[in-house]
Order: structure tokens, then sequence, then C-alpha cells
């Protein structure tokens, strides 16, 4: 058996291929030769070379962001990591897979002064799914079961139990450059297989109890990506006069009868109308936008929510939790159909009245608002064609989309996880460069200039 120290580094990319991952978006530097020798010099992956490692790892984002399958970023070693952080904590909690390869300075030499050394391992400990060192050298076939089972172990991670971020750091010796790399050994691929969670019969029977004891039921989605039958279901659900169903932008929702202005029509409510409160609430998706909502909600006695959500995170931003469920929304929601009788009443009804008479005030409102950015804003909306997706800069911009109509169905997306004004541009143009559709970035004068190397890009549709 023939050892070499760059093994781990072959298997990695061995592995990669097989599993489908195609996509590495590269900044240039000198210690990480090996990845880019073992990775661009072969025609199996497609390396992307953006100098800004900021702007690359959100070109990255936006990459993985359509085609939902991990894209790996590389980067040399010493500060250049440390600038894939904002990225990186986006994707985590967008939950968005990119795997991070960082090449390093031979461990003996870290705190020893030696140039652009720092202390790389587990680098971006508070927002990463998973961190992994690979050995520096390979002297018996223990390392080499050891750097095979490590490549499995990060490809697994990437993606389950839900997708994010994981990082590699792969230290290398001298020489960096004109070292033949070995041939594949035999390797072993272990894969995680994907199953579906289900509700118990007794589950079951406790939610149809909280069912049936609420006249009044909301569901509130966040940030998702597209998905037509969640939204089929939701129509589904929609129909019932005892559910509303609330929606942003960027819940990517459009079925008739959901409502997707929630400030519009909280603006327009009756103060203290006890009426429009809930007695079970039903939350899904990522974070939800409206600050008036999260308000509004805080003030009221709900008797029940339900958080849905297969990463099991008990996420309580309202402050009425009573049941985590950890599924994906989509197979709850066609569990628990098939157990629930049609409901009664004006509970819906009614938000839609609500919704009517808040978007007769936002048009007189809009039709006398003197020039300024809500203005422009209502005239790209006014002027956008059909079949463009929608990226979203914070703050402003992303906010101002939750007010209007749109006259045909777009895809949003907005960097929502950690909701930083860095990097919207670099995401913009990196999901136009994977989905090959014309795409609109909304963005403020501050978020443009912070991310205008995003413009120093080749890769541009």
């Amino acid at each position: 058996m023939i050892l070499h120290d760059r093994m781990g580094l072959i298997y990695l990319a061995e592995l990669m291929f097989r599993r489908g991952i195609r996509n590495l978006v590269v900044s240039p530097g000198s210690r990480n030769a090996p990845i880019i020798e073992a990775f661009c010099k072969s025609n199996k992956f497609l390396c992307q070379t953006i100098v800004d490692e900021r702007s690359a790892a959100f070109f990255a984002l936006g990459i993985a962001q359509q085609i939902k399958q991990p894209v790996a970023l590389v980067c040399t070693s010493g500060t250049a990591p440390l600038n894939f952080a904002p990225a990186i904590a986006e994707a985590y909690y967008q939950r968005i897979p990119l795997l991070v390869l960082t090449a390093d300075r031979p461990v003996e030499y870290i705190d020893q002064g030696d140039g652009q050394t720092i202390r790389q391992q587990n680098l971006y400990s508070n927002y990463i799914k998973q961190s992994f060192q690979f050995p520096q050298s390979i002297k018996s076939p223990d390392d080499l079961w050891y750097a095979n089972r490590l490549a499995s172990e990060a490809l697994n991670a990437c993606m389950y139990p839900v997708a994010g971020p994981v990082h590699i750091n792969l230290p290398f010796a001298e020489p960096l450059y004109g070292v033949s790399m070995p041939e594949v050994p035999k390797l072993r691929d272990f894969n995680i297989l994907p199953a579906e969670a289900a509700l118990t019969p007794e589950a079951v029977a406790q939610l149809v109890n909280d069912w049936s004891l609420s006249d009044k039921k909301m569901i509130i989605v966040g940030q998702l990506h597209p998905d037509a039958e969640l939204d089929q279901i939701m129509h589904e659900f929609s129909g019932n006069p005892s559910v509303v169903i609330l929606t942003e932008a960027t819940s990517n929702l459009h079925s008739q009868g959901i409502i997707s202005w929630i400030d519009r029509c909280l603006a327009s409510m009756p103060e203290d109308d006890v009426f429009y409160q809930p007695d079970l609430l039903i939350t899904l998706g990522g974070g939800i936008i409206s600050r008036r909502l999260k308000v509004w909600l805080k003030k009221l006695e709900i008797k029940s929510h339900w958080h849905i959500d297969k990463s099991e995170l008990s996420m309580d931003p309202y402050q009425h939790l009573t049941r985590s469920i950890p599924m994906d929304p989509l197979q709850f929601f066609r569990q628990l159909r098939e157990h629930l009788k049609p409901g009664s009443g004006n509970y819906a009804s009614a938000w839609n009245l609500l919704s009517i008479n808040a978007r007769q005030k936002h048009i007189q409102f809009i039709q006398n608002c003197p020039f300024s950015d809500l203005k422009i804003f209502h005239q790209i909306i006014e002027c956008l064609p059909s079949g463009y997706d929608i990226q979203l800069a914070n703050s402003t911009p992303v906010r101002y989309a939750q007010l209007f109509d749109y006259k045909n169905t777009h895809r949003f997306f907005s960097n929502r996880g950690v909701s930083g004004i860095d990097g919207c541009l670099s995401t913009a143009s990196g999901a136009a460069f994977a989905s090959q559709k014309p795409t609109l970035c909304i963005t403020g004068d501050l978020a443009f200039f912070y991310d205008s190397n995003a413009l120093w890009n080749k890769h541009f549709p």
C-alpha cells in the first residue's frame, strides 16, 4: 500500500465527486495550492475564482441556496478564513450547505510567529454544524481509514439531519507545489439514508384535541424555499373558516386565501380588539421579519403554540410555546390533515376583511406618497416582469417588500438567517449564476457599498 500525506485530500475530492458535489468557489493563495490542484486541475469540478474571501463566501452561499446541494469554499491560511465567517453564520441560521475547506500551516508552527498562521481548528465553533481537522500526515493504514471516515462524516454533516455549513481544516507542509498526487486508493463511503419522521397515534390524538378546542387558529410561515406541494396544502387549510394563514414575501407561498401583508393588516387592526387573537398558534419556517407581529403576539394570551421544525430547536420567539414538533412541515401537514374535521366560524373572514381594508388604505397612501424610497420601491414592483427571482437586501428593502402586492409570482430570497447587510449583492450574484434566471437585487446604499466587491467578479451571468 502506498501512503501519501495528501491521501486525505484525495479521499475528500473523490467522495465529493461520487456524491455529485461539483461546485467550488476558490479564493487564491499559496497554502491552499494542494486543494486547488486536487480539485481544479481535473475536469470533474466547476471551480470559480473570487479574490475577496467575504464576497466569495456569500457567492457560494447564493449558489447553494439555489441548487440545495453543498458548495465547497476554499481559501488559504491566516486571516482569510476569518473573512468567510459572516457567510458561514448566515448559512448556519438559514440552513444552507457550505463545505468550508481552509488550508493551514503545519500544526507545529501554530503560535510560533510563522506568517499567515492563526489557530484555525474549530474557528467557527459557535455557528458551524461540525468541524474537522484532517490528519497532516498519513503513516499507517489506520491513518488512511481515519481520513476516509472524516471525509464521509463531513459530507454527511453538511446535509443531515438539516443542511448547514461544515468546516474542514487541512494542514499542509511544504513543498506546496510540484508534488505528484497519488492515485485514488480504495475507499469506502457511508451515507446517512434520510428517514421521514411520523407522528405517533398518541401525538395525533393530542394535536387533534388541541385543534378541536380552538375556534381561532393562526398559521404563521417564516422564510422558506419555494415548495409547490406545501403551497397547495396551505391553500387547503386556508379554506377552513377557523384558520388564518399569515406569510411574508420570503415565505414563498402564493396561494389564494393566504394573507401576505402582515404589517398592513396589523396597522389597520382596531386597538385592543381581542377577536383577532388566535387560540392556537402554529409556526413553521425561518425567522419572521415583522417586528409588529412579534410585539403583538407577545402581548396576547394564547392557549397553545406548536412549532414545527425538523431540527428539534425549541424556538419560542412569541413566548407561548406549548409543543415542539421535530418534523418537516410538509410531512407534518400531510399527516395531520387526514385527522381533522371541517371547521366553522368567521375567524378567517374577519382577517380577510381586515386585509381588504388595509389594502385600500395602502393604495390610497401610495397614490399620495411624495417622491421617496418607498415610492421608488412601488414603481419597481409595478414594472417588474414575470419570471424574475428577487433578492432582497437588509434592512429597508426586505421590509418594504412585505407591504406590496405583486402582479406576478416571484421567488423571493434574502439573507434573513442573521439579517446582516454584508454580502447581499454577492449572494444575489451567486444565486443568479446558479439559477441562470433573471434576478433583481434590491439593495440600499449602505448594503451596496459594504458589498461593492461583489462587482469584482467575472462570473456574473
